[in-house]
């Protein structure tokens, strides 16, 4: 679905974290430039203190009724529920958290919570995943809705139109996107909800705004954008057009496991080395306040402004004082007046492991870029972790400076380039750590900035063909019974391949040969089941074992097609009807798009079914 033109509108961005400090709001009035966006910085329970996310955490409670239980008009039990969310959740109380990781079943929880734990909040809630995230989201939405009346008027809110776009990660399963979705959907955020992948988010605002305030942008020219969230994800774009600004991916992306939500873990795990096992829980289950304050300040301040010296052996001689509050001094655990101490060369080992992945990580995509015959000219890095001092040094020193770069472990399965390859530029745009969101609500200014995208896996449909001895199994052999002719079955068509360029601005068609017999009549649907494999090379027969799998049903509606484009056919004397259409499909941003079409006409999107 297209954005809508003209500037009756309003845009609001949504950045949904995983992390507890990672959910993100903006706004704006149809903004021409990135410097238009509004970030949402006050949220319910701050007490006045301003932050640019919110912590994604939910907390149902539960009041007792003063004066007996209070019921519907037929008789119902009213809910007496109280919702509190975000900043308005105590340090020490037990909340529903990293829930957005619930709707991707191939994604972990990280080590400090608990999935017993979070299932036993979830049913004592008497919700599901998705239940609660719809809840959270209409928090949120509430919250944007009432920053668009505070900047604009209450008349003006209620009678023009608002877009929203929700964020979602770009390694998550087509059925997780769907999920989210329809969270949103029940959150109140339609009829005009739109989805993005975070990386490209992230990517359109970094450009975008390099290219208004820096001038460093050329039509021909590659950039890795490096979004070093909770996890870390690179993807490469080319810029086609600078006014308007276009873009198109030029590389696959990489990820890997070590974005800012792993720095906390590893400050979690010194902290935890330090007091010992033992007291470390103890503490941790009678003062939980002590923990996810050091945390927060760890989050906030250190990570951000950790800038040593030098990154490669040596480092100064201060000290990061972190508070601690409620655990006594301890001189061996280096805990003195409430506040946690920590030395500037401690701190640098919890980043070190982490920025030679996101190194290695930039080298693995400089590597595919030069495979595709094309140069990388620079890093942009965005995200909470990506607006660390000590990472843009490191990225500037290894691939910017015009020194000999420094000596670092590659991992053993990357091809190596014969020479070190020509410096680029490392760049860290102003606000990176909201720039996926501000980069959502530029998304929506105009239709399709990002011209293609590459495909991230193999996308086909199960067929049967003309049987052939010297290519097929007898196994698959059968005889039609309309047509009597000889077949082979449960054959894999493939119409997408990994790395295949897929235009924005038209969809793949897959097509449909349907044959029903005569006497049956007309029907007025068919299912479909869209396949896909995630090997390197795509089976040519269908077999789970062989990496095919189910990505979802389709159910096509037929009764809006004309009754003349089921055609009569007659084979081998047997009379039957013939019905060749197409399924479009559109791999969006944020996920994807299906529809009907017969002589090149479109009847109607098809909706999917996940499993």
């Amino acid at each position: 679905m297209a954005p809508s033109k003209g500037r009756d509108r309003l845009i609001v961005g949504i950045d949904f974290g995983t992390t507890f400090s990672g959910c993100a709001l903006a706004y704006s009035g149809d903004p021409e430039s990135a410097d238009e966006i509004q970030v949402v910085k006050n949220w319910p329970g701050s007490n006045g203190i301003t932050s640019d996310k919110v912590p994604s955490e939910i907390i149902y409670e539960t009041t007792p009724p003063t004066s007996g239980i209070k019921r519907s008009w037929d008789g119902e039990a009213i809910n007496n529920t109280k919702i509190r969310w975000g900043l308005e959740i105590k340090p020490d109380e037990t909340r529903l958290r990293c829930l957005k990781l619930r709707l991707d079943p191939k994604q972990k929880l990280p080590d400090y919570v608990s999935e017993d734990e979070l299932c036993k909040e979830l049913k004592k809630s008497g919700k599901t995943a998705e239940e609660a995230i719809s809840d959270y989201l209409t928090e949120l939405y509430r919250r944007a809705k009432e920053a668009l009346v505070k900047r604009f008027t209450p008349d003006m809110v209620s009678s023009t139109i608002i877009e929203v776009v929700l964020t979602v990660p770009a390694v998550w399963t087509d059925a997780a996107k769907d999920a989210t979705l329809r969270a949103a959907e029940k959150a109140g955020m339609g009829p005009e909800l739109y989805m993005i992948s975070e990386p490209e988010a992230a990517a359109i605002y970094a450009l975008k705004s390099m290219g208004q305030k820096q001038k460093l942008l050329k039509v021909g020219d590659n950039f890795i954008v490096c979004d070093a969230g909770g996890g870390t994800i690179l993807y490469s774009y080319e810029i086609r057009s600078l006014s308007p600004l276009r873009l198109q991916e030029s590389a696959t992306g990489t990820g890997a496991l070590c974005g800012g939500i792993f720095l906390n873990m590893r400050f979690r795990n010194l902290v935890e080395s330090r007091m010992g096992a033992e007291a470390f829980k103890d503490l941790c289950e009678r003062k939980p306040k002590c923990m996810n304050v050091a945390l927060n300040e760890f989050e906030n301040y250190v990570k951000r402004n950790f800038d040593p010296l030098s990154s490669q052996s040596t480092y100064d001689a201060n000290n990061f004082n972190i508070p601690f509050p409620g655990a006594p001094d301890n001189a061996a655990m280096g805990i003195d007046s409430g506040f946690f101490i920590l030395s500037t060369a401690e701190v640098g080992e919890i980043f070190r492991p982490l920025i030679t992945s996101v190194i290695d990580l930039v080298e693995r995509q400089r590597i595919t870029l030069a495979a595709h015959d094309k140069t990388a000219k620079g890093v942009a890095l965005v995200g909470g972790f990506g607006e660390s001092h000590f990472l843009y040094k490191s990225l500037k020193q290894r691939f910017a400076d015009e020194d000999p770069p420094p000596t670092y472990t590659r991992t053993t399965d990357v091809p190596q380039p014969e020479s070190e390859g020509p410096r680029f530029i490392v760049m860290q745009p102003e606000n990176s750590w909201t720039a996926v969101v501000r980069g959502a609500v530029l998304s929506n200014l105009e239709d399709k900035l990002v011209l293609s995208r590459k495909a991230r896996r193999h996308y086909g449909i199960v067929c049967n063909s003309f049987w052939n001895a010297l290519k097929h199994s007898r196994s698959v052999r059968y005889v039609d019974n309309l047509t009597q002719e000889i077949m082979a079955r449960d054959q894999m068509s493939w119409h997408v391949k990994v790395g295949q360029d897929m235009p924005t601005r038209s969809p793949i068609t897959l097509p449909f040969e349907l044959k029903w017999e005569w006497e049956n009549g007309i029907p007025d649907s068919y299912t479909i089941k869209i396949m896909v494999s995630d090997e390197k090379v795509a089976p040519q027969e269908f077999k789970l074992a062989a990496g095919v799998h189910e990505l979802c049903t389709l159910d096509a509606n037929l009764r809006k097609v004309p009754r003349r484009s089921f055609r009569k056919k007659t084979k081998n004397g047997n009379v039957y009807r013939q019905l060749d259409f197409e399924i479009g499909m559109q791999i969006d941003s944020g996920g994807l798009v299906f529809d009907l079409r017969v002589n090149g006409i479109v009847y109607g999107t098809v909706k999917a079914t996940y499993e």
